[in-house]
């Protein structure tokens, strides 16, 4: 099929991606020439720019493209109001109905178009009678779509990588139980995952279904139900009450969204709810603390651990082990994690999965530490390497680089056999004196405190992470 999709944002992107791996040919149509020149550069399809409110850019756009089989209207209406609507999906709907007449037309609409204040169950035949203006223009908007048997996918509140208001408020201490005499533990949350909501697109566009289907998850969860159980993961307390938020600009309701309907047409989110997202999704926590890292509004929330990193032969696993003593603390090692859960050992990994495979799994063991406290957790040597890792790491707890030069590192590693990256044809001294060389400043830039320990026994380097580590966060309450 050769398919337009208008707007290649948080969600149209994600669809060109998979209709172009599935060999259709994909044109993604941008609101600016910035946008679509930067998708150029980076995707195997087709990036061009058009503004489709404006009748003669999409006209200008059908002579670039020539006929499609299919249109996808995904484009953001970017936080404007009632005319931005009016402008971005009905006139943008009407434009592309009559450029392209012979394409069969898809419409990513919202579940906010169901009105209900009560905690019902809605489906797609459920009253769909928006009380704001934004709302009953993408209904408009839907009603275009639909009156040419088109499709209209209504989505639920979408988050993702770099996208989460419900964890970004809870950081930044915005968050709040929204109740009211209807809903006395807080309204019902409907979200999405952007990947889900890019496969239910695709899946409804190559099956050529119509009509109307809800695309939302499996949870049924109250805010207050979602905080108590958000809160303790990042060791925050659960926000208290507030007045449900008038000033929403879609309106504020209360109803839990069904999407049985797309689910009997064979379509399953693959983030059955939000929590299996934040295990699951290898981006989404890392992505959302770091954007409360680089915002800088308020403090990055630091869990009440002690997480130690370092190079291999260190000293990690029996300095924690002392320090977690010393403090009657839980002692964690992530490569035992790792160990444990693939039932082999680390070089039987990096055998058969390579070292991208066990990083994977490494940033998987540091997720599932998340709502840890007064634990000290000893890190493989290579952990700081990912990106990923490290607002993960940050947000874990107060983190010591445990220094040690090269002729230490090696003595205490010569006996170890289950040290893959020392293996090869590169002696252990040269390839550790590298490692230190590549990695000392990842070290340097993420440590809260940092220990030379050649001269130090290791009851000491425990002491003084333990007794650092109390002042840390004596200072920080």
């Amino acid at each position: 099929m050769k398919i337009l999709i208008i707007g290649c944002g948080f969600v149209g992107e994600r669809a060109a991606d998979l209709f172009h791996a599935a060999g259709h040919k994909v044109i993604g149509a941008t609101h600016s020439s910035q946008s679509s020149e930067r998708l150029a550069d980076i995707k195997s399809w087709q990036a061009l720019d058009c503004d489709v409110s404006c009748a003669d850019s999409v006209k200008a756009l059908r002579t670039q493209t020539g006929p499609v089989d299919v249109f996808i209207h995904c484009a953001s209406s970017s936080k404007g109001g009632a005319e931005m609507y009016q402008a971005v999906y009905v006139d943008g709907m009407t434009h592309l109905c009559s450029a392209y007449p012979e394409a069969r037309m898809f419409y990513t609409s919202s579940t906010s178009v169901y009105p209900q204040t009560d905690g019902s169950l809605v489906d797609e035949k459920s009253t769909a009678e928006p009380g704001k203006d934004t709302g009953r223009l993408l209904r408009r908007a839907e009603d275009i779509a639909l009156a040419h048997n088109g499709c209209v996918a209504r989505l639920a509140g979408i988050y993702g990588t770099e996208r989460s208001f419900l964890l970004k408020n809870l950081l930044e201490g915005k968050s709040g139980i929204e109740i009211n005499e209807d809903a006395a533990e807080g309204r019902l949350l409907n979200q999405i995952h952007a990947d889900d909501a890019a496969a239910a697109i695709v899946h409804l566009v190559t099956h050529q279904l119509s009509g109307i289907f809800n695309v939302v998850d499996d949870a049924d969860m109250t805010q207050r139900a979602c905080l108590e159980k958000l809160a303790p993961l990042f060791n925050l307390p659960v926000p208290g009450i507030k007045p449900p938020d008038s000033a929403r600009k879609r309106g504020w309701t209360h109803k839990r969204v069904s999407n049985a309907k797309l689910r009997t047409t064979g379509w399953a989110p693959r983030y059955t709810d939000y929590f299996t997202a934040l295990r699951d999704d290898p981006q989404l926590v890392s992505s959302i603390l770091k954007l409360v890292i680089d915002a800088g509004e308020k403090p990055l929330h630091r869990a009440e651990n002690i997480v130690l990193i370092g190079l291999m032969g260190s000293g990690k696993s029996t300095v924690g082990r002392i320090a977690a003593h010393m403090l009657n603390f839980q002692f964690v090692d992530t490569d035992h994690m790792i160990v444990d859960q693939a039932g082999c050992s680390i070089a039987d990994i990096f055998s058969k999965e390579g070292e991208a495979g066990f990083r994977l799994r490494e940033s998987a063991v540091l997720r599932q530490l998340l709502g840890k406290k007064h634990t000290v957790i000893a890190t493989g040597g290579g952990i700081i390497t990912q990106p990923v890792n490290l607002p993960l790491l940050q947000h874990l707890g107060f983190i010591t680089w445990l220094e040690a030069s090269t002729e230490l590192l090696e003595r205490r590693t010569a006996s170890n056999n289950d040290r893959p990256l020392l293996r090869g044809e590169e002696p252990p001294l040269v390839k550790l004196h590298r490692l230190i060389v590549e990695r000392s400043s990842l070290y340097k830039a993420l440590a809260d405190l940092r220990i030379m320990t050649d001269e130090l026994s290791q009851e000491e380097s425990a002491y003084g992470a333990t007794e650092s580590a109390r002042i840390f966060f004596a200072k920080r309450k």
